[in-house]
């Protein structure tokens, strides 16, 4: 066990809150586990108890524990920081930081769309679509909410059970043989309403990422998704040239 040096130049909450990050770095305290309590903290490294609530304050401040009033701290869900510079999938970029991602579809419906819709799809005005609304999990946290639109005549049959089971790419790609390969993408911020905080289980008002997707299989648009994305779980990085 690593120890705090009392004569070190370094502040004592500061060699804590290092101690304690590693821990959560290195996966000895996975996203979800509650961490010891304060005054386990202090006999184990023997501060004081104003020095772990620093280091404590200090680790929640950069997003890596949550603090729940009489219940403990618990290590947070890691933020998911995204280049956007190729296409990517929630899904796979969930999987690669070891998070389990999970879709849970609330509506699947075949429908005429608005004109707005159909521009974005780039398909005549007389054209049926799918609507999916999904909300998307990280290790059973919700992390977006999504509403999406397909092109009916190119996925036939889709059903509700299939996209329960499997990433809408992986359904594309494997049922239908349509591997969308690039997209554009535009975000803004704002803050969530009382209807997605339900949801989020965030108190109204939180702040949002608001994202708006075209993706495409060749030349062939084959989805366009609005979506609210959880401000505080996710940042994106454009690389400029």
């Amino acid at each position: 066990m690593e120890l705090i040096k009392e004569n070190s130049p370094i502040a004592l909450y500061h060699q804590l809150k290092s101690i304690l990050a590693a821990k959560i770095m290195n996966n000895e305290w996975q996203a979800g586990d509650r961490l010891p309590t304060e005054y386990e903290l202090c006999q184990q490294y023997g501060v004081s108890r104003i020095t772990v609530r620093q280091a404590l304050a200090e680790l929640e401040r950069e997003g890596l524990v949550k603090r729940r009033q009489g219940v403990g701290t618990f290590v947070s869900i890691p933020k998911i920081e995204q280049q956007l510079t190729s296409f990517y999938s929630f899904s796979e970029e969930f999987r690669k930081r070891g998070l389990k991602p999970r879709n849970e579809v609330e509506k699947l419906m075949l429908l005429r769309p608005e004109a707005q819709i159909s521009r974005a799809l780039e398909l005549p005005d007389t054209e049926e679509v799918y609507y999916l609304k999904r909300l998307r999990y990280a290790d059973e946290v919700l992390m977006a909410i999504e509403e999406t639109y397909l092109p009916a005549r190119l996925f036939p049959g889709l059903s509700k059970e299939e996209l329960d089971a499997a990433a809408l790419y992986d359904v594309m790609r494997n049922k239908y043989g349509i591997v969308a390969d690039s997209a554009t993408e535009t975000f803004g911020a704002v803050a969530i309403d009382e209807h997605e905080a339900a949801l989020f289980k965030l108190p109204a008002g939180h702040p949002a990422l608001d994202l708006e997707r075209r993706t495409y299989a060749g030349q062939q648009c084959v989805e366009y998704t609005r979506g609210i994305v959880r401000g505080d779980k996710f940042r994106f990085e454009v690389k400029l040239k």
